[in-house]
């Protein structure tokens, strides 16, 4: 049975409103280096960027959109919303993905909800109503339509955050609950997390990239077995037939921006065990941190990892005591090669020639991270690199931890070792 690898949840329309004439192919470009075949839309409800996509992409015989130029990258029709509103006293936010089967349902959407929501330029359109209200309202339009809660344990605008998110699935989606198919991890969790809250035993754990840049495409993504359609995804997330999730690619949720516990401003970072013992309050100014993704999952958890009889076979992490697909965490081979090369950010000359010359070997980045053997690797890419992507598949590598909206680092060399392997570079 075939598989395909999908990134339903990017913004490229927030990356391009200025300058979008070349904008679909850059897409295509990255989704192909990155080894991506399904890609979602974004942001189709805002009319303009409606309208930009239908004029370069037309309907295929499966439910899914293709450039008119030909290509073999299919596009699902999508768009993220916040909903916001107050109940007893209490605010709640919640991040959503919205799909689309067609153009016909798309148009009909964006005027359905752009004439509830505000719709202000540059930021994720925002309702004032609660998540069950406007599932009600897509479901009316089109039951075939799709509803994923966005980011589950981020902080903000989530269905569990600590900040003004819920207690329990059914208060945020009430008798709706079982509409709602799947949730998304988000960059600073894994589907691990997921595992510990019963609750979501009925709902399919899926992860994609919320990519904001094209290369950010695919830094987590999902893998689908069986019919590439829009009916083969619906499939998939309702756990049935023939269609299925074969399993997530997880960005390493320790370096993610919502991973730990602590204060910004301050510079102050917590685990949830010194957070257990120092209390909510930061030690410089006494305000109250925020609480992580990890602990928020602690708190939610009604089981414990000793009893999901968790192992790791290939790189992809199973539970035997669940049926659930596996997932695997891997690193962007650009921060990989920023790590190795000790150059703080991946935004660098260096970092670019390496990658070039990597995927010169005519294999994706997925396949060069994951796939790819150890002989290839020191082949094909360069000799100091090639041994951090090693250490990343092993788990060989000091992190540290994000939080309160900072992302996290990642250490794959000493120092010594660094500049030693960087000085055989320079002679080699």
């Amino acid at each position: 049975m075939s598989q395909y690898t999908a990134d339903l949840h990017i913004h490229p329309r927030s990356a391009h409103s200025a300058q979008r004439g070349d904008c679909i192919s850059e897409l295509i470009f990255w989704a192909k280096r990155k080894g991506i075949q399904v890609l979602g839309t974004g942001d189709f409800i805002y009319p303009d960027w409606l309208g930009f996509m239908e004029a370069h992409l037309e309907q295929d015989e499966c439910g899914f959109l293709r450039s008119k130029g030909g290509d073999d990258i299919r596009w699902m029709l999508t768009t993220e919303v916040e909903t916001v509103f107050q109940n007893e006293g209490r605010k709640y936010q919640v991040h959503l993905l919205v799909t689309a089967p067609s153009w016909e349902i798309a148009w009909h959407l964006a005027r359905v909800l752009g004439r509830a929501g505000d719709l202000t330029a540059g930021r994720i359109p925002r309702f004032q109503m609660p998540a069950s209200e406007l599932l009600a309202r897509v479901l009316e339009v089109c039951p075939d339509s799709l509803i994923i809660p966005l980011h589950i344990w981020s902080p903000w605008g989530s269905l569990y955050g600590s900040r003004f998110g819920f207690e329990s699935f059914v208060n945020c989606f009430g008798d709706l609950s079982p509409q709602v198919l799947a949730v998304e991890t988000g960059l600073s969790s894994d589907p691990g997390v997921c595992w510990l809250v019963s609750e979501l035993d009925g709902k399919q754990i899926v992860s994609f990239s919320d990519a904001h840049s094209p290369r950010d495409i695919g830094r987590e993504c999902t893998i689908f077995q069986g019919e590439c359609s829009y009916r083969g995804v619906c499939q998939a997330l309702q756990g049935s037939g023939e269609n299925s999730i074969a399993g997530t690619i997880e960005f390493f949720s320790e370096i993610g921006r919502d991973y730990f516990n602590g204060h910004r401003d301050c510079g102050v970072i917590k685990s949830p065990v010194e957070t257990r013992l120092e209390g909510k309050r930061c030690p410089a100014c006494r305000d109250e941190i925020t609480i992580g993704a990890l602990q928020r999952g602690l708190e939610i958890a009604d089981r414990e990892v000793k009893d999901l009889g968790v192992f790791q076979e290939k790189g992809w992490i199973h539970t035997q005591k669940l049926r659930r697909p596996p997932y695997r965490k891997a690193i962007p081979l650009r921060e990989i090669i920023a790590s190795t090369c000790g150059i703080k950010g991946k935004e660098s000359v260096i970092v670019d020639r390496i990658y070039e010359a990597a995927l010169g070997c005519g294999a994706t980045e997925y396949q060069i991270l994951l796939e790819m053997s150890e002989s290839d690797l020191k082949s094909f890419v360069d000799p100091q690199v090639s041994e951090g992507i090693v250490r990343v598949r092993e788990s060989r590598l000091k992190v540290v931890p994000g939080f309160d909206g900072v992302y996290g680092s990642i250490e794959l060399f000493e120092e010594k070792e660094l500049a030693d392997l960087t000085q055989l570079r320079l002679f080699g």
